[in-house]
């Protein structure tokens, strides 16, 4: 890989990492007025609106055989994003954010039993100092661990399978194809799981109108697009660790927007996955 392919794909994972904390932020404020399901179906009605737009003749393209990691991919789009809103049902939008990004040391750890080799220095470098981070993280707001924070820690794992698939199977694929794809699968399953469990509510779409397709638009089709594009380049641990900058955007913003109260605790292990998000970037991890 040239170092110009590594540097764009450095921005669209910094890019993807800032809407995703933007969508947690705008969640957080109105999850007790909207229904999970709800607003999982509006964002990715949304995106999926957005896409079919801007990119219908790249869809038009679409294989046979483009289908089945797609719809992989698509499956666990939609339980890591449910868990994730789910989460904030219980938890504080910063706890939550950082508890998410657990998947910095799944990855690293998974890569390393699927491929039977030992990671990089800096990896392990990184993740102890995520580990540490994280630890300081769990108790920044004040409360102990919650159910909240393990719906957080699930959507971790299943965002983890997420990264692995793709790096797998699906960096030959053109990405507007396969961006398509998993929204036509979360849009589903999130109509599914709404009907079912929910129920349609109509007025909750009234309240949600503009927030949903901010995070249509800001927080699910331009970050989608922008992480698929750029993990054709990074490697799964590279993608993991510097997606830690979403958790330390989301802090910034429920402090200064949410107003959620921040122990010294939290700020130094929000520090320590810094550093180890500066190293991934420097170090080319």
């Amino acid at each position: 890989m040239n170092i110009s392919e590594q540097k764009k794909s450095d921005v669209l994972l910094f890019i993807t990492a800032s809407g995703w904390a933007l969508s947690t932020i705008i969640i957080k404020m109105f999850v007790e007025s909207i229904p999970v399901f709800h607003i999982m179906f509006g964002r990715y009605l949304v995106a999926l609106v957005v896409i079919v737009l801007f990119k219908k003749n790249d869809i038009k393209k679409i294989k046979k055989e483009e289908l089945k990691p797609g719809v992989i991919l698509g499956v666990f789009t939609f339980l890591a994003f449910t868990l994730a809103i789910m989460s904030l049902y219980y938890t504080s939008a910063s706890k939550s954010g950082f508890l998410v990004a657990m998947s910095v040391l799944f990855v690293p750890i998974a890569t390393t039993l699927l491929n039977k080799r030992l990671p990089n220095r800096w990896v392990i470098f990184s993740v102890f100092l995520s580990l540490i981070g994280l630890y300081f993280i769990s108790g920044m707001n004040g409360g102990a661990f919650n159910f909240g924070d393990l719906l957080a820690l699930l959507c971790a794992v299943s965002y983890t399978v997420y990264i692995l698939i793709m790096d797998k199977h699906a960096k030959h694929i053109d990405e507007s194809i396969l961006v398509f794809i998993q929204f036509c699968v979360v849009t589903v399953l999130s109509f599914i799981g709404m009907i079912v469990f929910e129920g349609i509510d109509i007025s909750a779409f009234k309240i949600g109108l503009l927030p949903l397709i901010a995070i249509g638009i800001v927080g699910t089709a331009a970050t989608n697009f922008a992480q698929t594009k750029a993990q054709k380049h990074a490697s799964p641990e590279s993608v993991g660790l510097i997606l830690l900058g979403e958790p330390l955007f989301t802090l910034i913003m429920a402090a200064f927007i949410l107003k959620e109260s921040i122990l010294i605790g939290g700020l130094f292990g929000a520090g320590l996955i810094l550093v180890a998000l500066v190293i991934t970037v420097i170090k080319d991890i």
